[in-house]
């Protein structure tokens, strides 16, 4: 063959390869990101797969990271953190690359992994420091030193073999309360997916001798205040039957959880990482919790995770609405950016009231408008709540969602199952 033959046949297999490398649609990539930096992961999902043909594949692998992680799957979201990070690196500048470690470093939290997670956050603010605004440094330096103290602390673990049903009860607070045992020491926690962590008062972690951290973290709270925290872990923790080893704690000063106006001191809080490693819990309406010791199939997905905090689809008339999920609030309530979606009609319906925000914190006083009426869909599951507030503060926590789902709506049926392994909540 000669050899210009040979030229021409490499240069149009060349050709080939180039055109059949999928490129990227600007707009499908725009709406995409706008997706995603709006938390809307049901949606992103959705247009992703509509769109593949439309992505490279090092974007496709992208918005995936994102996807997975959402919906509790942390090891295969890694996974494609590290094909991006060792064959698509030239396609990620630093700020990109800072994003995809921050999710990797999320996800080893969820794993319990808390050393990896501390070498990311440390990584993050010695290679990448000057992609950081002060507020994204100030968080990653809490954040590494919170999670540093534990990260010679092996993962945690549950030891779960069967059913399991917990005594537990509603006080008179209606607090979900549950037993648990460190020790020789019994005590009763409130139960809360709210609660991002674990807490336990500075007195009540003395009494359990748990072990204390001198580390000094701020913890963000419902009101927005910064409350400054000690850390300790409890070794070995029984909640009911089941037992869990290595847990994390908050450690709050007392006064920060004791309210002398109403009587009632809370001595600790059994947050999400415990409970989501539960896999499945059923919350029925005279205060009883059931575990099963398998987790039953659901098809659908209706719940995500954004950082710590699970969230919920739901239906209210035309709007497909996204709400946290916190069985630790008395009240459903609608947010700011619910209020900014909807101004002209809150504005029309609502009335303007003064209400008390409380938590773990303390008190303050807000601004808030209240609605009547309110339909709520949650899967096949109708209810409407006869008022509903509408708070004119912006909190971190649902900044990109459109409500806090409380007991209001929980107590409307007879039982409340929640499904971290399906990533589903339902009722019966």
């Amino acid at each position: 063959m000669k050899k210009n033959q040979i030229l021409v046949i490499l240069t149009l297999i060349a050709t080939f390869v180039s055109c059949t490398k999928k490129t990227t649609n600007k707009i499908v990539e725009d709406k995409l990101n706008f997706l995603l930096e709006q938390k809307n992961y049901f949606q992103l999902q959705d247009e992703l797969f509509k769109n593949l043909n439309e992505l490279s594949d090092d974007r496709i692998l992208y918005y995936n990271v994102f996807i997975n992680k959402a919906f509790g799957q942390w090891e295969k979201s890694n996974h494609e953190i590290e094909i991006l990070l060792n064959k698509h690196k030239q396609a990620l500048n630093d700020s990109l690359t800072v994003k995809l470690l921050d999710v990797q470093a999320s996800n080893y939290l969820f794993l319990y992994e808390y050393k990896k997670a501390t070498k990311i956050y440390n990584d993050i603010l010695t290679t990448y420091k000057k992609v950081l605004d002060s507020a994204d440094l100030e968080n990653y330096k809490n954040t590494k030193n919170l999670f540093g103290t534990f990260s010679d602390v092996n993962q945690q673990k549950m030891h779960k073999a069967k059913d399991v049903t917990l005594k537990s009860y509603r006080n008179k607070f209606n607090h979900l309360m549950i037993p648990v045992k460190v020790d020789t020491v019994n005590e009763d926690f409130i139960f809360d997916t709210g609660a991002n962590l674990s807490t336990i008062s500075e007195s009540q972690a003395k009494k359990m001798k748990l072990k204390l951290f001198e580390q000094i973290v701020d913890i963000g709270s419902s009101t927005q205040k910064d409350v400054q925290s000690k850390l300790a872990l409890a070794d070995s923790l029984y909640v009911g039957d089941i037992l869990f080893e290595n847990v994390l704690f908050i450690v709050m000063p007392d006064s920060q959880l004791t309210f002398p106006q109403i009587n009632y001191a809370i001595k600790g809080i059994i947050g999400f990482p415990v409970i989501n490693q539960l896999d499945e819990v059923h919350l029925h309406k005279d205060g009883k919790i059931f575990i099963p010791g398998a987790a039953l199939k659901k098809t659908e997905k209706n719940m995500f995770f954004e950082g710590l905090n699970p969230v919920v689809r739901l239906f209210s008339k035309s709007d497909t609405l996204l709400f946290t999920f916190d069985t630790g609030a008395k009240n459903t309530e609608l947010s700011f950016k619910y209020y900014k979606d909807h101004k002209l009609d809150v504005e029309k319906k609502g009335i303007m009231q003064t209400n008390q925000r409380g938590g773990a914190g303390g008190k303050v006083e807000v601004k808030e408008y209240m609605l009547s009426n309110f339909p709520i869909q949650i899967g096949q599951h109708k209810t409407s709540l006869d008022k509903i507030p509408v708070t004119l503060e912006e909190y971190d926590f649902n900044k990109y969602f459109d409500g806090n789902l409380g007991q209001d709506v929980f107590l409307k049926f007879d039982t409340l199952i929640i499904s971290f392994k399906n990533m589903n909540i339902d009722f019966k």
